[in-house]
């Protein structure tokens, strides 16, 4: 009996959800330079506040539907599963993520058999690696003191110099073993290819300066700064396209192909306005779509009457 009723809950919350909109995502194997990334099914992914695990399909995607959640707002991850594997970034559980069921989520998943050797691999090289120059090193020191080319006290100061380069690139190794091991190679720019390349030749020093370069605070910022500028700018190039595009109704069903693409740039112009907290950009850029979709389709079309519907609920 309690079986029976189990599954008669589970197939009533499989309807409910059936149709609506979800937060759908993929999970896939990380890349690495000899294969890329491959679609990961049968993983587990678990939501806070769900009862029931989300399980990814044989492409690797997978649908979440938490009823009480609309586009923009937080849920949490508990747990991501698949026997072998391990999550790439392990702190997104537990982080706040944002609920969209326009932007699908990516999970990405490292091969731990491939991690344990890629780690082991990199590691045995850079020691190698940190040895060999550094008994280079001494030699040449120790040669130049020989034939005078140096003092005793030039030759001490390059030995501590020496020294504490040894242990800095000693300190470097297990950290820059995992980040290689845990690389997606099929995301990289050239810099860290760069990165990648110079871990792969034990060169750990210049691949931690790359680092540093990369996430350098001044650059952050000024990447943060330059990036809101062109959404800022790109939002009001939209809303004038949109001003402009929507003000003719002879234009409009000219071309109705463009128009319904005009019809939803507006609603997702008006959804990243809400997320962000800008009640009135919303409504006015749902009241474009509104007056594209009665010329389109009609005063009592059900797509106008949900529009209407969604603008008077924004304008309580």
């Amino acid at each position: 009996m309690k079986r029976l009723y189990f599954l008669i809950i589970t197939l009533l919350a499989f309807i409910s959800s059936f149709g609506q909109p979800q937060q759908t995502g993929i999970i896939k194997s990380i890349g690495r330079p000899d294969k890329p990334g491959v679609p990961i099914p049968n993983a587990s992914i678990k939501v806070r506040g769900l009862v029931n695990s989300a399980i990814s399909t044989d492409n690797g995607e997978f649908h979440i539907y938490i009823p009480e959640l609309m586009d923009g707002d937080e849920f949490f991850l508990v747990s991501v599963r698949k026997n072998g594997y391990e999550l790439k970034d392990k702190d997104i559980i537990g982080r706040p993520l944002v609920y969209s069921t326009k932007v699908p989520l990516e999970l990405l998943m490292v091969d731990v058999e491939q991690l344990m050797k890629d780690r082991a691999r990199i590691e045995e090289n850079a020691y190698r690696a940190a040895d060999k120059r550094y008994k280079n090193r001494v030699d040449e020191l120790e040669n130049q003191v020989k034939e005078n080319k140096i003092t005793e006290d030039k030759y001490h100061a390059a030995l501590m110099e020496l020294q504490t380069n040894y242990e800095r690139y000693l300190s470097l190794i297990s950290d820059m073993a995992d980040r290689y091991a845990r690389t997606d190679y099929d995301d990289l720019n050239e810099t860290e290819k760069q990165i990648m390349d110079c871990i792969e030749e034990g060169e750990l020093l210049k691949a931690d300066s790359l680092i540093h370069t990369i996430f350098d605070p001044n650059t952050v910022v000024e990447k943060n700064r330059a990036a809101k500028e062109e959404i800022r700018h790109n939002r009001e190039l939209a809303l004038e396209f949109i001003n402009k595009a929507s003000s003719d109704r002879d234009s409009i069903l000219k071309d109705i192909d463009k128009a319904k693409e005009i019809d939803e740039t507006c609603r997702n112009l008006s959804g990243e306005y809400l997320i962000r907290g800008d009640t009135l950009r919303a409504c006015n850029c749902l009241e474009k779509a509104l007056e594209i979709e009665k010329i389109l389709y009609g005063e009592y079309d059900f797509r106008v009457r949900d529009t209407e519907k969604a603008l008077n609920e924004l304008r309580r």
